[in-house]
């Protein structure tokens, strides 16, 4: 793959081998971008903008980008978990999302409108007519994370593209692949050049070249807590769009139904491997209840299918990287070392770390308090739900959250005083849908995304106010 700049793939500076994660197999090369590359990607998309993309041909590259995408999307699917590790059925998943992201872009996109203001309400504003414009705040860097190297690219390219911000995009250095499957389908559906350009290479030259250019206006970033606040202070003049990390929990009543907040909690902590801002990490279970539903737990993780990702019945799949596993699996050592009680998993097997199910935690350890970003979960025992809100609320990171209850007052009781951007009752806190709004508050970040309330994140709306 090489670099996209301009409507032309280009050569890097270099090349880097692409590996098979589970087979170590060479699958492609990936071009090497440099700073020089930066800036002509940035200045490509300053004539694209220049020359504009009206509505009408937004929408319809957005819409026949979908159906690309759909028709390519075992194609897309296989080169994920080739590429990541993600076992086949989440990257399935991954893309068929990804087929919904463009739809909606598609859909909003018409949907563009200013409103009127009513100046003439005062005095001094009488004899006029106000209104709104969008317009788009100018060329959007995006930066992206490895885990799911479609559809969260798709969340950057397609608002971005609505709103009528041309893009610059650095994908992960460990998921480049697709990234260039999605400039082709965009190049195929019609996109004029320079809407869409796609550096690889070292962040230090790629990004730091963008963070200094004055020309790009937006930054979106999706990745960890740690970088993405570090952006936001090397270029405080930019706008910012940041979803972080999170260390995700959920809360089971002593009055919910076990059987159903057990199944919610084993596929939130390890689907995707685990791998997702919003995979459960901790629960809080009412105390008089925490036996039964440990015991559910631990037969249930105990039974998930980890290994090959090539294989459909596969749900646990190798983490990113070899260093990724071998940290993860320090931190449970470390915890177990400490008290901790391993009910389930903890090994690494075929060099994937099995489903871990741990108990009788340090709450101020590492498990708890930080993103594990992998297949584990921590059971916490609580006394009432003050107790458990409390403890979910201590944390810096919070994005998503749930509460398992059959009683409204507990679910309303949470839902006013949980500290997250969403959540949810009843259903898993690694929920989210691609048009509902989705944001962290605290250390998880700042800004919106889900396709209509990320375009509003990349318009600026200009009030015109006319008088005969």
């Amino acid at each position: 793959m090489k670099l996209y700049i301009d409507g032309e793939w280009v050569s890097g500076a270099g090349e880097q081998p692409v590996l098979d994660r589970w087979s170590g197999e060479q699958i492609g090369t990936v071009a090497v971008g440099t700073a020089e590359h930066a800036v002509l990607a940035v200045d490509a998309a300053e004539r694209a903008m220049r020359l504009g993309l009206p509505v009408p041909e937004r929408a319809r590259v957005l819409g026949e980008a979908a159906r690309l995408v759909a028709r390519r999307a075992e194609e897309f699917a296989r080169l994920v978990t080739a590429e990541t590790g993600k076992p086949i059925t989440a990257a399935r998943g991954e893309v068929e999302r990804a087929v919904q992201t463009l739809t909606w872009a598609a859909e909003e996109t018409r949907r563009l409108a200013g409103e009127a203001v009513p100046l003439n309400a005062i005095e001094s504003g009488a004899g006029t007519l106000a209104l709104t414009v969008p317009e788009a705040r100018g060329i959007a860097a995006a930066i992206t994370p490895f885990n799911f190297p479609v559809n969260l690219v798709l969340h950057k390219i397609a608002p971005a593209l609505a709103a009528g911000c041309a893009v610059v995009l650095k994908p992960s250095e460990k998921a480049v692949l697709a990234a260039g499957l999605l400039a082709e389908v965009f190049a195929d559906a019609g996109l004029p050049a320079g809407w869409l350009n796609l550096v690889t290479g070292p962040p230090a030259e790629v990004v730091d070249a963008w963070l200094a250019d004055s020309r790009v206006a937006v930054v979106t970033f999706t990745g960890s807590t740690r970088v993405g606040w570090e952006l936001k202070a090397r270029s405080p003049r930019k706008l910012h769009v940041l979803e972080l990390g999170s260390n995700t929990a959920m809360v089971v009543t002593a009055g919910a139904d076990l059987e159903r907040a057990a199944a919610a909690a084993v596929t939130a902590a390890l689907s995707n491997s685990g791998q997702a801002c919003v995979s459960l990490q901790r629960l809080y279970v009412a105390r008089e209840v925490a036996d039964r539903l440990t015991a559910a737990l631990s037969e249930a993780f105990k039974s998930v299918r980890h290994g090959d990702p090539h294989d459909p019945a596969t749900m646990v799949g190798p983490l990113i990287t070899p260093q990724a596993t071998a940290a993860l699996k320090a931190s449970i050592d470390t915890a177990v070392a400490g008290g901790a009680r391993l009910l389930a998993g903890g090994e690494v097997v075929a060099g994937v770390l099995t489903p871990t199910l741990l108990t009788d935690v340090d709450p101020d350890g590492a498990l708890v308090c930080e993103e594990a970003f992998g297949p584990l979960l921590s059971v916490l025992p609580v006394d009432d739900l003050d107790e458990a809100i409390g403890a979910v609320n201590r944390s810096a990171l919070a994005l998503n959250t749930a509460v398992y209850t059959r009683d409204l007052g507990e679910a309303m009781r949470f839902a006013e005083r949980a500290q997250a951007g969403t959540v949810l009752v009843n259903m898993p806190p690694s929920y989210r849908a691609d048009h509902m709004p989705y944001a962290g508050v605290k250390d998880s970040g700042q800004g919106t995304e889900g396709v209509r309330y990320a375009i509003e994140e990349l318009l600026h709306h200009k009030l015109v106010v006319l008088r005969s």
